[in-house]
């Protein structure tokens, strides 16, 4: 039984940067020529239109302008593809709409009016509170520029949320327990802490393979991580996923409904997306290229790379996994039933999880199941082997 919720999140994706970061294996790209904002207006309302016509009426209940670098966006083309949205589909009562920002003077300045045009929610790239960090990082911007984006942002939009990370070759206990107040001190409703992980491809990948840089200790790493939980708990920064803090309430609708499984349409290069069309679940993948992607928007052609039907099974290990992110964790009873699965056997590993259980990495209360503030730490290990 699957129901076809009206309600949709929008993921918009601009794929270009000022500068490529060397930790960055996203979807994102620097490039000399200029940019006909007016040929990108387009393909973006040809694309909007094109999913409209096949998933019919929704009504919207947030949009996230990620990239890339959303924030280099003029804002006229914000505004324009939200007009776009906007004429095809409802806007909810309380939409939110979030866009991912950098620290940089340009950006400032943009600010006030991307409120104008729409956007309630900045998110901040941040990335450290500490110069020598943010060069290693890769960052253009200084902790100097980082104050002041926050200050323009808090004074203009209300909700303001900025990213940290953590584990770098210095850090040790002093040098983060350092950091994390100083961001207690100038933080808003929300603080996202994410451990720096080498991702293959990138320029850190080369550089760590090559031995130019280490990792701090797995114990160390663990310390940091902890020591995250405990101070942003007591400023009342709650973990409601396993990198993400908010006050009450005050959670990223976007990123929450998508971890608990509710459906979302990709817009934009490389953009993905989980829709459901005729009670069947779909995974999309748009052209990742910016130039094919544009090419094909321009000409009123497909610009999925992919579209691919998936079993209620494979969708049930997906919610699963990404649910298992969250705080709260998920209702397995319902979240299968709505898919129209009986049995855990096809999803679950009944031995790993007994296993869990006893080791008290995961806590099961009827049909809820969780991870546990022991089992967070390592919760790649324990999805990994707990979904079949």
């Amino acid at each position: 039984m699957l129901i076809n919720n009206k309600e949709i999140a929008l993921y918009v994706h601009w794929p270009y940067c000022l500068k490529k970061c060397p930790y960055c294996d996203f979807n994102s790209h620097v490039t000399r020529q200029p940019i006909d904002i007016n040929v990108w207006e387009t393909a973006y309302k040809n694309e909007i239109e094109a999913e409209q016509n096949i998933l019919g009426k929704k009504t919207v209940r947030s949009i996230f302008f990620g990239g890339g670098t959303p924030s280099l966006m003029p804002p006229k083309l914000l505004e324009s593809i939200l007009n776009q949205v906007s004429k095809k589909w409802a806007f909810s009562k309380n939409i939110e709409i979030t866009l991912e920002a950098n620290p940089s003077s340009v950006e400032i300045k943009n600010f006030s009016t991307l409120k104008k045009v729409g956007v309630n929610r900045l998110s901040l790239g941040f990335q450290s509170l500490n110069n020598n960090s943010l060069k290693f990082l890769g960052r253009n911007h200084s902790v100097k520029n980082g104050l002041k984006a926050l200050e323009t942002a808090k004074n203009i939009f209300k909700r303001v949320s900025f990213d940290l990370i953590y584990g770098l070759p210095d850090h040790n206990e002093k040098m983060w327990e350092k950091e994390l107040n100083e961001a207690i001190q100038i933080s808003g409703e929300h603080i996202s802490a994410y451990q720096l992980t080498i991702e293959k491809g990138t320029p850190f990948y080369a550089s760590y393979r090559d031995k130019k840089f280490e990792l701090p200790p797995e114990k160390t790493l663990l310390n940091l991580y902890n020591m995250t939980d405990e101070l942003l708990s007591q400023a009342h920064l709650k973990k409601y996923e396993v990198s993400n803090y908010a006050f009450k309430n005050s959670e990223c609708v976007h990123n929450y409904k998508i971890w608990e499984g509710s459906e979302y349409c990709g817009i934009g290069p490389g953009a993905h997306g989980r829709l459901i069309l005729d009670n069947k679940w779909y995974a999309s993948h748009k052209f990742s290229a910016p130039k094919i992607w544009l090419n094909k928007n321009l000409k009123k052609k497909s610009s999925l790379y992919l579209n691919k039907e998936i079993s209620n099974i494979e969708r049930a290990q997906e919610i699963l996994l990404t649910s298992l992110r969250l705080t709260k964790g998920i209702d397995i009873k319902e979240a299968f039933n709505k898919l129209s699965i009986n049995s855990n056997n096809d999803i679950l590993n009944e031995n790993e999880l007994r296993k869990f259980k006893e080791l008290n990495l995961i806590d099961e209360t009827d049909s809820l199941l969780k991870v546990t503030n022991k089992g967070f730490p390592i919760l790649n290990y324990i999805t990994n082997n707990l979904i079949l």
